[in-house]
Parts: C-alpha cells; sequence; structure tokens
C-alpha cells in the first residue's frame, strides 16, 4: 500500500510538472536562487505532496490550490545548520523548533552530546522522540566524546564502541558527532581507535573537532579517515590548512566574537571550489538573538557582511551542508525532487525572513506545537549532598601571608580563556576571592552522585563585588560550576540549583536574587524562547548590579570554565587543567 501511494505521488508530481494537474502550491514571481549556478531569476515554483514539481517562467507555473505572489523576493533553500547543540539553547526539542523554523532554519544536524553526559542513550532516545513530534529536520549525530576529556572529568555517562553501536539504533542517528578529545585520538588512546576504526569500516561521517591543531598533528588527525568537519579553527591560516587537506571547514557564527574571518578566508580561496565550506550555529546563539536576530539566517547576515559573496554564502547554509551529510539527494536545493523546504527573503544581505515553507506547508511565526511530558527520572537527574562553606577552603601555603594562584580568565563573547597567575593575599591560613583584582572563587562538582567530588579554582573576568552565580550547565559534563565572591553565598546559590534540579541562580547577601529552571535533564527548560528571555534578562540584570561586567554571564558560566577540550584553562570536577599542555596543574603555584 505504501508503494502504491508513492507512485501516485510520483505520478501527480509528473503531472504538475507538465501543467497538466494542479499544484498543492504555487510561489509566484520569485527571485530563486538556484544554488548550483549560483545565480538568481525570476521564476513561479510548484509543490506536489512536499516536493518541488516544477520551476516555470515566472507567470508561467501551473494552477495551485495555494498561491503566493512572492513580489520578487528571494526564494532561497530552507538553512541547514552543518553544527549545533540544542542543549545549549537552554530550550528542549519542541520549543527548540518552534524558535528557529519562523527564521528560516529547516533542518539541523544536532549533536545531542549534553544530553549523553547526563544520561547516554535514554536520554538521547527522549530527545529524539522529542524532535520526532516537530517538523523540523533534526539528524542526531550520536557523540564518540562522553565525557568530553574522561582523563580530566567525570559526566554521568560514558561512550564506549558498545554503547555508541547501540546508539545507531536510536530514530533520527545517521552519523557521529564531534570527535572532541583530539589528544586521545593524537595519543592513540584503545577506545577511541576502535570506534575511529568502526567508522571507518561502516563509512560513516564524524564531525571533528580540533581546535589549534595543525601541522603533522592535523594529517595525523583527519589522517583517521572518518573525520572530515572541523569547526574550531581560531585564524584563516588554520582553516586554509585543513581546506586543503579536503577537510569540510565550518564557519561558526551566532553571538559570539569569532577570531578568523569569513571575507579573508573566501578572500584567501578566491578561484578555488569552495563546496566543502559550511555555515553552523554551533549553538552559540543567545536566547535573546534568538528571540530578535534570528538563527541560521543571522549567522548568514554576519558572513555577507564580512564581505561573502551571498550566493556563496546561500551555498554554505543549504547545498554544502547537504553534500556533505550525504542528503544532497533530499534537501539543499530548489529544484524538482527536493523537498519543498523554502524561505522568502527581502534581500540577501540581512535575510529578513518573509515567509517560511517546510515540506511545502508554510510556518506561522508564532506556530506553537503541544510539549511532550517527560518522565520523573529525566527531571531528577541531580544527587548532590549539601555543599558547606568549610567545602571551598583553599588553604595557604604554611607560613605565608600571600601566595601566587593559577586564574582561569574568561575572554567575554569567545570560547576561549587565558591561564594566568597573581598573588593573593592570605587570611587565617586561607585563600580567599578578592574582587578588587576580580579574582573571584570557582567550583565544578559532579553532580550525578557517582562520588567523584569537585574542583576548586580562582575565575576572572566576572567582576562581581559579592554574591554567587551556579548553574548545571557546565560544558561538556553538564555539572555544576560556580563562581563567587563569598563562600556562603557560592553554597546557597549551588544547593538551589540542586534543590531545583537543574537551573541558574543568582545569591547575593544570603538571598537568592534571580534563577533560571531547567528541570528536563537539569539542562533544558520547557518553555518557549520568548518566554525565558525574561527569565535570562532578568538574571543579567541582577548579576550587573552586583558588579557584573560580562555581556552574557549565563553563557560565560555554562561554556568557558568547565570546558576542558578548548584552551586555555578549564576547570573540572577534578581540578584545574591546562588544556593547552593536556596535564592537570596546582592552583597554588610552588615557588
Amino acid at each position: 500500500m505504501q508503494l502504491e501511494a508513492q507512485i501516485a505521488k510520483i505520478k501527480r508530481r509528473m503531472d504538475v510538472a507538465h501543467k497538466q494537474a494542479k499544484a498543492d502550491l504555487v510561489i509566484r514571481n520569485a527571485n530563486l536562487v538556484n544554488v548550483f549556478l549560483k545565480s538568481a531569476a525570476l521564476r513561479d515554483v510548484a509543490v506536489s505532496d512536499g516536493v518541488v514539481a516544477g520551476i516555470f517562467p515566472a507567470g508561467e507555473g501551473p494552477e495551485a490550490e495555494k498561491l503566493v505572489d512572492a513580489q520578487g523576493r528571494y526564494l532561497i533553500p530552507g538553512l541547514i545548520d552543518a553544527h549545533t547543540h540544542v542543549e545549549m539553547a537552554y530550550v528542549s526539542a519542541i520549543p527548540f523548533a518552534e524558535g528557529v523554523l519562523p527564521w528560516g532554519t529547516t533542518t539541523v544536524l544536532l549533536d545531542p552530546h549534553d544530553t549523553s553526559n547526563v544520561m547516554g542513550n535514554r536520554g538521547v532516545a527522549l530527545l529524539a522522540k522529542e524532535f520526532q513530534a516537530t517538523p523540523l529536520k533534526a539528524i542526531l549525530m550520536t557523540p564518540p566524546c562522553v565525557p568530553s576529556a574522561p582523563v580530566f572529568e567525570d559526566a554521568g555517562f560514558e561512550v564506549t564502541l558498545d554503547s555508541l553501536v547501540e546508539s545507531r539504533g536510536i530514530p533520527l542517528v545517521k552519523g557521529i558527532a564531534e570527535t572532541m578529545d583530539f589528544a586521545r585520538v593524537l595519543n592513540q588512546e584503545e577506545e577511541i581507535m576502535k570506534i575511529l576504526a568502526y567508522g571507518r569500516e561502516n563509512e560513516l561521517l564524524f564531525d571533528g573537532h580540533a581546535p589549534e591543531v595543525t601541522g603533522m598533528d592535523a594529517q595525523a588527525y583527519f589522517g583517521t579517515g572518518p573525520i572530515r568537519t572541523d569547526h574550531e579553527s581560531v585564524t584563516v591560516d588554520e582553516m586554509y590548512e585543513k581546506y586543503s587537506m579536503g577537510v569540510h571547514v565550518i564557519i561558526r557564527r551566532g553571538s559570539l566574537a569569532e577570531p578568523a574571518s569569513a571575507g579573508e578566508l573566501l578572500r584567501r580561496l578566491e578561484g578555488a571550489d569552495t563546496s566543502r565550506l559550511l555555515l553552523a550555529t554551533d549553538g552559540c546563539i543567545n536566547v535573546s538573538d534568538m528571540v530578535h536576530k534570528g538563527h541560521m539566517n543571522y549567522a548568514l547576515r554576519q558572513i555577507v557582511a564580512e564581505g561573502v559573496d551571498p550566493m556563496t554564502a546561500v551555498q554554505m547554509a543549504t547545498i554544502n551542508v547537504a553534500r556533505a551529510h550525504r542528503i544532497d539527494h533530499r534537501v539543499g536545493a530548489i529544484a524538482p525532487g527536493y523537498e519543498a523546504d523554502m524561505v522568502l527573503v527581502k534581500d540577501l544581505k540581512d535575510f529578513e525572513t518573509v515567509q517560511v515553507f517546510i515540506d511545502g506547508n508554510e510556518v506561522p511565526r508564532d506556530f506553537k506545537l503541544e510539549r511532550m511530558e517527560y518522565p520523573e527520572y529525566a527531571l531528577n537527574s541531580i544527587r548532590l549532598k549539601e555543599l558547606k562553606p568549610g567545602d571551598l577552603r583553599i588553604d595557604a601555603p604554611a607560613g605565608r601571608d600571600a601566595a601566587r594562584v593559577r586564574i582561569i580568565t574568561v575572554i567575554d563573547r569567545t570560547v576561549a580563556t587565558v591561564l594566568e597567575q597573581d598573588e593573593l593575599k592570605a587570611r587565617d591560613g586561607q585563600l580567599f576571592s578578592d574582587p578588587e583584582k576580580d579574582i573571584l572563587k570557582g567550583i565544578t562538582l559532579e553532580r550525578y552522585g557517582r562520588g567523584k567530588g569537585y574542583g576548586l579554582g580562582f575565575i576572572r573576568g566576572y567582576h562581581m563585588k559579592k554574591g554567587a552565580i551556579a548553574g548545571s550547565i557546565g560544558q561538556d559534563t553538564q555539572n555544576i560550576t560556580a563562581v563567587g565572591v563569598s563562600d556562603s553565598d557560592i553554597c546557597l546559590a549551588v544547593n538551589e540549583v540542586a534543590r531545583m534540579q537543574g537551573g541558574v541562580v543568582l545569591a547575593a547577601d544570603g538571598k537568592i536574587l534571580a534563577r533560571i529552571e531547567m528541570p528536563i535533564f537539569g539542562i533544558m527548560s520547557g518553555k518557549s524562547f520568548r518566554e525565558l528571555e525574561g527569565d535570562f534578562l532578568a538574571l543579567q540584570k541582577a548579576y550587573e548590579e552586583l558588579g557584573g561586567t560580562l555581556n552574557d554571564a549565563v553563557f560565560t558560566l555554562s561554556l568557558l570554565l568547565a570546558l576542558v577540550v578548548i584552551p586555555e584553562g578549564g576547570l573540572s570536577n577534578r581540578g584545574l587543567v591546562d588544556v593547552t599542555n593536556g596535564r592537570f596543574v596546582d592552583l597554588v603555584v610552588q615557588e
């Protein structure tokens, strides 16, 4: 019966192509962007059963059940995010789809490694189930590195070859996500070698993650075979070198200040094939920007402003991604036989969205979906004993009235940190925060009840004069991280996060000032982006009233403190990590 229905659909499309049958939808007078020719021309586009049936000269398309007059606006293919993390948007699948589809993002390549860090394949299966309830086309890339760096940290789950093979049975899983622990690869660690060999044997595409990995190390990393993309280059030279090796180089754009210019890279590649350049958000768009600026259309706007030719930019967000992930027979273009994912935009500069269609169906700007009810075990993932001020004690060297300490300095609106040193005065044999020098105490706690402890450190960049901020959103293990001036406020914030079963808390003077609840796996909310924005703005305002200067205190807490796979420093539940040199280092410098 299914075969007969498919035959009927094919025949119907063929009849529409010959103008012998009515189309379901015709978009007339559209400046259609042809991603194969890198050109635009006025055309009519006919859709039947969710698939493009034919392209016709403007005004010459067939009759249709629904007509849309594009009035000469540009019609581009549905945008494809080459690499992202739904968890970094702090919402689960349904509100994520509600938020990105109206901006023109119709397909996403998702790495659910945050969910996997919390609950392994059981959690990823729940997330996949929720995505299946949305019209958004989600392709899951199952993570190979959980925790992201097992030598340095602990999470709620550990990926092995057996668990990775098992994950391929989860709906929507099509490939393997970013191989984050490049040190394990370069050191030829046994389990990661098994995973890579399995990928090579089964012709699976692996995403890469290799910041500042160049020269012979880059050849070794990408020479493993299955790793074919990279989104972590920090210079144009690094991107160019990787591109010359045949790597699909992903340019990341969103709310961050990225170090490497897309325009400069394209100038370096002038005259060369650019079909291996992709565009992604990598989850790095904050909630307010998602509400007011967009998603992949926002990323497009940025690279065009950097000097990338608009036609090339559209290719990077559509057909190039589809080809890289072997789905270019379905999506990535507006052409006969392709699924009718289309975005009508005012121009190819700002990419302001006018109308969005997925499978030929218009997506209303404010469309809503019924929320999925998560099971109790997914809403109670934090098992943490009460944190007390005594747990935060950092002893000064015996007999010394001061000590030199290592400090993680965050760089606002980036994913990078600096590991530097400064002097702290001792008091009663202990070292405390010094807000006058912007040196605050930090902590990362294993939150899964596995008895793996916590690590203490000093953080610079928050500029708080009092209070503390804590959250259960520490990348990539999703352990609890906190930064603060007073030990008692740090404890209050951490304990409240545990009581809420996930989210972010700001406290000062023994009182809770603001909170953002994220009960799904302790890292996501079921609220819409617009609803969640109010919570974020309230917390950010309270943080700034404490002297804070960061552009986004929550994003920094999530992505810069506990991340031990991006240089220079990271604070895991096991201690302070010198990421650049791949080693633990003492918090207090031994002199």
